[in-house]
């Protein structure tokens, strides 16, 4: 069992926490039973397991890891705590090689909905949309430089392991995307308090891009001639607006509703 905090595999574990760190290893944490299970299930290029104790509590998980040449560490509660990002730390964490797409090579697969962050910066609304997307059967998202990085240990968690369940590109540069969204035809959708369209109102079942702006402005002014329609969710007047990642799920559900009724 590791117990100090020296250990090579611990301190670059650790280390791991900065944008700065991650990028230059092209690595980062994942959190959690639910997060590793599914970063083993998708084949993802997991190359350590950290498992606290000496009684193992997911010996399945550890079963899988060690069979596709994952290296398992048993450490201490101590050392468990140090490495995770959460007040309780899991019990679990692994580190994981990047597993973002260039965008270019995502633009050639056949996209029939996608989606476009731009400036979303609070992780629980980005974890969120993540996990929305994979539910509702996005075929990619793109995350500008200005959103959050997908790699922040409480955007990993929050998308409970939908990271590794469907294509994304990260530090995209929006102008150039939603052009080339646009030359293939996907129809761009801003989400906007102010939209002039009601989103039920809105023909999800044709080739779509949802475009998601940040949590307090919204779309940037700037894209405004770059997205085909601005859609809005009615509500009481007695609350302002949803946080994007909720407005997002709501979007998303209405377009898998709409598909799901056409076939």
């Amino acid at each position: 069992m590791i117990t100090s905090l020296r250990n090579p595999h611990i301190q670059a574990a650790r280390k791991l926490a900065k944008r700065t760190v991650r990028d230059a290893t092209r690595e980062f944490l994942v959190e959690g039973a639910n997060g590793v299970g599914q970063a083993l299930e998708s084949g993802a290029p997991l190359t350590i397991l950290f498992v606290q104790g000496l009684d193992d509590g997911f010996p399945d998980l550890t079963r899988q890891a060690q069979a596709r040449g994952v290296q398992v560490l048993t450490v201490s509660d101590v050392v468990m705590e140090a490495i995770s990002s959460t007040t309780t730390p899991p019990g679990i964490v692994a580190i994981s090689r990047f597993v973002d797409r260039d965008p270019v090579a995502l633009l050639k697969e056949p996209l029939t909905l996608a989606v476009v962050l731009a400036g979303v910066r609070d992780p629980g609304n980005a974890g969120t949309i993540v996990r929305s997307c994979a539910a509702a059967g996005v075929e990619g998202i793109f995350l500008g430089d200005t959103t959050v990085d997908i790699y922040n240990p409480k955007v990993v968690r929050a998308t409970a392991g939908a990271l590794f369940t469907l294509p994304f590109s990260r530090k995209v540069e929006i102008p150039w995307v939603l052009t080339e969204l646009g030359n293939l035809d996907l129809y761009r959708v801003a989400a906007d308090p102010a939209g002039e369209t009601d989103y039920d109102q809105v023909d999800f079942r044709r080739r779509t891009a949802l475009v998601l702006g940040n949590e307090a402005w919204g779309v940037p002014a700037e894209l405004a001639s770059a997205v085909d329609a601005r859609v809005s969710i009615p509500m009481s007047k007695s609350v302002e607006s949803l946080n994007v990642g909720m407005a997002a799920t709501v979007l998303l559900f209405e377009a898998a509703r709409q598909r799901r009724a056409s076939r």
